[in-house]
């Protein structure tokens, strides 16, 4: 689940979080468990103005959490749904500008290195509208890399196993290939 909330410190500091928890039938599951500890290391490492940062992860009262940067908008599939239901288009001029906010965060995502300096190969495997916020302050976040594939964290996707949206994989993901940064180039399109 994921909810807004109040993140106060001791010496009083306060700021508005979206707080993800993993629900306790998914805490049972030891792979659920690890995806998600995987997306909190990989979130917090991730510092881009493109990309949902998360603050902190852990465990509290047995149920995992992450505390993420709070965006106040709506996500671009709904953007688009309100478009379509009043019969309008986004300007070709917004469009190139979501797409390279976009672009910006997922290039962050791919050059990320770990504390030694070594590549991660981040693959974010799931870009969509339904993971691209609109600030309504006009900020455009890349979110949820809850299905991303990045090396050194025990991670591999089993073989034959697609993670994902169907309608914005690149071939590759589709067949449970090997992927590299170009699915999400792909991907990238798809939304296009």
């Amino acid at each position: 689940t994921v909810e807004v909330a109040i993140e106060r410190t001791q010496e009083g500091f306060e700021r508005v979080v979206a707080l993800k928890r993993l629900l306790p039938d998914g805490a049972r599951d030891p792979r659920h468990k690890e995806m998600f500890l995987r997306e909190a290391r990989l979130a917090a490492l991730l510092a881009h103005p493109n990309v949902v940062h998360a603050f902190a992860f852990g465990e509290l009262y047995g149920e995992l959490f992450m505390a993420m940067e709070y965006v106040e908008g709506e996500p671009l599939s709904h953007v688009l749904h309100t478009a379509e239901d009043s019969d309008r288009k986004l300007a070709p001029e917004l469009v190139a500008f979501i797409l390279a906010e976009v672009c910006d965060g997922l290039h962050a995502a791919h050059e990320l290195r770990d504390a030694e300096g070594q590549p991660l190969h981040v693959v974010h495997r799931d870009v969509s509208p339904h993971n691209v916020m609109i600030a309504y302050d006009g900020r455009v976040k890349l979110l949820d890399f809850g299905v991303a594939k990045f090396e050194a964290g025990g991670n591999e996707t089993r073989t034959g196993e697609v993670k994902g949206k169907m309608a914005y994989m690149s071939p590759e993901q589709a067949l449970g290939e090997k992927l590299d940064r170009r699915s999400d180039l792909f991907s990238i399109g798809a939304v296009l």
